[in-house]
């Protein structure tokens, strides 16, 4: 029998690896491939550049950005995707951040093309954000070292390294080049250990490493 949304959030963590890297499929649970650790650079790279940005807004449209959350995107049967950062304006601030399942649309969806699985799944990922009501997607794929942008009613654009993520009217004067989301932080070289990697990622987000 399909699980519903609900009833993927109530068990989830009782899901193998304590249901880390699940999604729900169509009302099954799938767990997709664990990320190389270059997903969670770009989280810790976009997640300060959105913090500067986000810092300089009205209190009244300043909005925040979630980690991880699920995104019911689709009912009868039910699918959650989680992508890596949603971003929301709008109504009660902060209220969507201690959630599992979010109960509001984002107005942006960062999800990271870092595993074979995700990337090959892309297409019916994004058409369902645009059908649940985002605005703004951007889909980082780290093998290419590249951005698609994906608007409303807009033609996909896909940015090189040499060229400038722009938040457009979703996220007005934000801007990044693309070079800079994959971006290694200033302390590596290559040669640390993995684990390494995780202690330069704050605690909230270092489940997404």
């Amino acid at each position: 029998m399909p699980m519903t949304a609900e009833e993927f959030e109530l068990q989830r963590f009782d899901l193998p690896e304590a249901g880390r890297w699940h999604e729900l499929h169509e009302g099954q649970p799938v767990l997709l491939s664990a990320p190389e650790s270059i997903h969670g650079t770009i989280v810790l790279n976009l997640s300060r550049l959105l913090a500067k940005w986000l810092a300089t807004q009205p209190p009244q449209q300043r909005g925040y950005a979630c980690f991880g959350l699920g995104l019911p995107v689709e009912r009868n049967p039910d699918t959650v995707y989680m992508p890596a950062i949603s971003v929301f304006q709008g109504g009660v601030p902060f209220s969507q951040t201690d959630r599992t399942i979010a109960s509001e649309v984002p107005a942006v969806v960062v999800d990271i093309a870092s595993s074979n699985d995700r990337r090959t799944d892309m297409r019916r990922r994004t058409t369902a954000y645009l059908r649940h009501g985002v605005s703004l997607i951007c889909v980082p794929d780290p093998f290419k070292k590249e951005i698609q942008v994906i608007r409303r009613n807009q033609h996909t654009l896909a940015l090189g390294s040499w060229q400038t993520l722009e938040g457009g009217t979703t996220l007005p004067g934000f801007t990044v080049p693309v070079a800079d989301v994959f971006a290694e932080p200033g302390w590596w070289d290559g040669k640390l250990p993995e684990c390494s990697v995780i202690r330069d990622v704050p605690e909230h987000l270092s489940e997404d490493v």
